[in-house]
């Protein structure tokens, strides 16, 4: 007999309506939220005792290294829900890696714990902040034309960058098909920027790409998908 709604992108497209929803659940017209990320923070009910994430962990497998960090990020958020009132709140996770640090660290509140031990992580593994990094990408909706311009552009990189540069391989990105174009990239990691973005400019500079493929540089992306 509870009475739920829907909180997403879909339910909450008219202009107004996610007010409306949150009007109701604060006004106790609303037994239960069940939404994505968009109720994952920011909102402040006393009356929450109860959270309950579903696949907490489908973050942690997408090729990404701030995955353990995003799914760190969005389980301390939304746990922060439950509790916020006199009454004690409880939070129930699902998950496949319930030993992975992320859950982990989440489940005690650890920031301290998690952050150091990421760091140390990404300075052995040569990740940001002991590195930047320039992602290289291109996409069309002819996939093999795509692909082919990114492993020739990457042929050509490879010989430019220093020899203490790691260069990815290219591969499909996370999302591989977005707006009917396909999309292939690589990553490349280098303490000095500059060490990246000279060759980058000069080997772009002498090339030409077929009008149908877009060829992005993103320089120290904020994601990898």
């Amino acid at each position: 007999q509870a009475r739920i709604a829907r909180v997403d992108a879909d339910t909450t497209r008219r202009k107004g309506r996610l007010r409306e929803i949150l009007t109701e659940f604060k006004a106790h017209k609303l037994d239960l939220l069940l939404g994505t990320q968009m109720i994952a923070k920011g909102l402040d009910f006393p009356g929450v005792t109860l959270v309950g994430i579903i696949n907490a962990d489908i973050g942690l497998h997408i090729p990404d290294f701030r995955a353990g960090e995003r799914t760190f990020q969005i389980l301390t958020q939304v746990a922060g829900r439950a509790g916020r009132g006199e009454l004690e709140g409880e939070v129930v996770v699902q998950s496949y890696a319930p030993h992975s640090p992320s859950i982990q660290f989440a489940r005690h509140h650890d920031f301290g714990g998690f952050a150091d031990q990421e760091m140390e992580i990404r300075a052995m593994l040569g990740y940001p902040p002991f590195a930047r990094c320039v992602l290289v990408s291109t996409r069309s909706t002819n996939e093999r034309l795509a692909e082919f311009t990114l492993e020739n552009l990457h042929l050509r990189l490879k010989r430019e960058f220093p020899e203490d540069a790691y260069v990815g391989d290219p591969n499909p990105s996370p999302l591989v098909r977005a707006m009917d174009q396909y999309r292939f990239q690589f990553l490349v990691r280098h303490p000095r920027i500059r060490a990246l973005t000279d060759p980058l400019k000069a080997v772009l500079k002498g090339m030409t790409f077929p009008e149908e493929v877009y060829v992005g540089v993103d320089v120290d992306p904020l994601s990898l998908s």
